[in-house]
């Protein structure tokens, strides 16, 4: 028996490519020829995808399935051998609706597929309870949560660079203040447009000069001009940084590293691997108590109520002040600890070795 993985597009810089890329090299250790399969070979890394089309699998074979979009390849997978469903996340289309009715009916025919999969899978693993209890819902008789494989470790190791001096130049010009960061898509369910109602009310309460830093690619040109107009009316445009062309490791630490806060208003995560970063470079964290959100933040950082731009605000002020603020970056290390690629390792190969009836380490 050997274990393959299946991904439809093996990204660089992307939490689902991240995660094949690692348990590839895991598996490699007892099992050199693994391979990862991608639907879309021209996008995905050259170096480790093969294109599905060179699928050849033995009957005792296993194939684990990142599944986190639909793909009309799905069937073809399942018929070949033995399926481990690998459950990412689906955001609902309810988000989307009002912005773009495509990818409304591409997440409504993704979680239909899902619904099938469960049923043909030889068993399922998730990144969260929270997406485990999704799979329950669909009729997954057992899955396992076992985490999401990252390198979030790997920020620290990046050199700084000029920008994080010019960073903190701006900031130190500015009298010092609580500058906030986000790290993610610029989509509708991370209501970007809440953040930055919070954070024009933070400014007014607090008198200080702090900036926001968004982070992320928009996933639709009309989204990303609606939060320019948004900033624009609230007044703060001058203070609000939206990066969306992408940036080299080395640059969003510097980022991570010169701001004081990490902020999230997001309404719907599966797991929100941004949070552990920020975590590990020494962030507290504020974010919205929905989803898998407060599951991945722990203790490590303050949980408010959704669609409540003042309470967000509210609690960048606790969070930015000591002695609060000390206690949820020790915290944060130790959050991070619990979810390092060796504790997700820990979890993850009993569950394939129960699924597969083979050991696996």
């Amino acid at each position: 028996m050997t274990i393959h993985q299946f991904v439809p597009v093996l990204l660089p810089h992307d939490a689902v490519g991240n995660c094949a890329r690692e348990l590839h090299k895991r598996l490699s250790v007892t099992q050199p020829t693994t391979r990862i399969y991608v639907e879309d070979i021209k996008r995905s890394d050259p170096e480790l995808a093969t294109p599905v089309t060179e699928m050849r699998l033995r009957p005792d074979d296993v194939v684990i399935y990142h599944y986190a979009n639909f793909s009309a390849l799905a069937p073809t997978i399942l018929a070949q051998g033995q399926t481990i469903l690998y459950y990412h996340n689906i955001t609902p289309e309810e988000y989307f609706v009002a912005w773009d009715a495509d990818t409304a009916i591409a997440q409504r025919r993704a979680r239909q597929q899902l619904e099938r999969l469960v049923h043909q899978a030889i068993g399922c693993l998730s990144v969260s309870a929270f997406n485990a209890n999704e799979l329950h819902r669909y009729g997954a008789p057992t899955v396992a949560t076992v985490g999401l494989f990252a390198h979030y470790d790997q920020l620290l190791s990046e050199p700084t660079t000029q920008r994080l001096e010019r960073l903190k130049r701006s900031w130190q010009h500015r009298g010092e203040p609580t500058d906030w960061l986000f790290v993610g898509r610029l989509v509708p369910n991370k209501a970007q447009e809440d953040l930055l109602a919070a954070f024009a009310l933070y400014r007014t309460i607090t008198g200080e000069d702090s900036s926001l830093t968004l982070i992320g690619r928009p996933f639709q040109a009309d989204y990303l001009h609606g939060l320019r107009t948004l900033a624009s009316e609230l007044g703060i445009s001058h203070r609000v940084h939206l990066l969306t062309g992408g940036l080299r490791a080395r640059y969003l630490a510097d980022h991570y590293r010169g701001a004081r806060l990490f902020v999230s208003a997001s309404l719907h995560e599966g797991f929100g691997a941004p949070l552990l970063e920020a975590m590990s470079l020494g962030l507290p964290v504020v974010a919205v108590n929905s989803s898998a959100i407060g599951e991945t933040v722990g203790d490590a950082g303050l949980l408010v109520p959704p669609r409540d731009p003042l309470a967000i605000a509210a609690a960048a002020q606790m969070a930015s002040s000591d002695p609060l603020r000390g206690q949820l970056v020790a915290n944060g290390y130790r959050r991070v600890a619990d979810y390092d690629n060796d504790a997700v390792w820990e979890r993850f190969a009993p569950a394939l070795s129960q699924l597969t009836r083979t050991k696996v380490i």
